[in-house]
């Protein structure tokens, strides 16, 4: 690797994260493709730097939806039209339609199988149930040993791509005006909240900027932004616009429901 895609790395994790994508396009250069483990938005920024820097090879970013969050990096040699991304879909069906659980509970349940993180992509989570995107290899498994989710009888099953639905979640659009691009700030509009609060929230771990933890109340946010409040909920930073006469930025906030 270049001293600059180094560089990009903020911590050693992120620096194991960049040699094993840059052994993945070097595997692909030489004829054979394949892809990533899941990989979180930030962990897709870095994808990209790596993987615009590879030679004689195609890529793409697939997450088993257009919409997805969490994305695999697949890269292929550039003479093939493209490359297998090896993702299943799995729908898990409640026994009992009173029962019910969350984003947080699918996970749980899925994990405690001895699965890791990035072998799983977008958890999307239904009335009656949920629908989740996972490593081909491991489908199988996921299906045949989760039997509970939060005290909850489940049933998982492997379906097409086709009989996969996502229903966007709701989504309250704010319009704010910010005195400056601050997570701080940032946090305090969407969820009308003191600096002192919000300092407190961020300094003590729960915050994540594109789902990396950030403990840094004057951290800088920017459009496209993804910011994740334990207990709280999350928002998209939609649009930045233009100063007010005050010199405060008109910004546009998407905000979603508890994480």
């Amino acid at each position: 690797m270049n001293d600059y895609l180094i560089k990009t790395a903020r911590n050693d994790d992120e620096k194991r994260l960049l040699a094993r994508l840059h052994e993945l396009v070097q595997r692909a250069a030489h004829g054979y493709g394949g892809p990533s483990d899941f990989l979180d938005l930030r962990q897709q920024e870095l994808a990209q730097a790596v993987a615009v820097n590879g030679t004689a090879v195609s890529w793409h970013l697939d997450g088993g939806y257009q919409e997805a969050e969490r994305k695999r990096l697949v890269v292929y040699p550039d003479w093939e039209v493209a490359s297998d991304s090896r993702i299943a879909f799995i729908r898990i069906i409640h026994k009992y339609k009173d029962q019910s659980a969350g984003h947080r509970d699918y996970l749980g349940a899925v994990l405690n199988l001895g699965l890791k993180r990035e072998k799983l992509g977008d958890i999307v989570v239904q009335d009656s149930g949920a629908f989740m995107i996972a490593d081909a290899d491991l489908a199988g498994f996921i299906c045949q040993h989760l039997s509970r989710v939060k005290q909850c009888s489940v049933l998982a099953e492997v379906i097409s791509s086709e009989e996969f639905v996502f229903n966007p979640p709701g989504f309250t659009a704010l319009q704010v005006s910010m005195a400056s691009l601050r997570l701080d700030v940032a946090i305090a509009a969407t969820f009308n909240l003191s600096r002192h609060d919000v300092d407190s929230i961020i300094e003590t771990g729960n915050v994540k900027i594109n789902h990396m933890e950030t403990c840094k109340p004057s951290t800088p946010v920017k459009a496209g932004d993804l910011i994740s409040v334990r207990g709280l909920g999350r928002f998209r930073l939609e649009e930045v616009g233009g100063l007010t006469r005050k010199g405060r930025h008109h910004v546009l906030i998407n905000k979603v429901g508890l994480v």
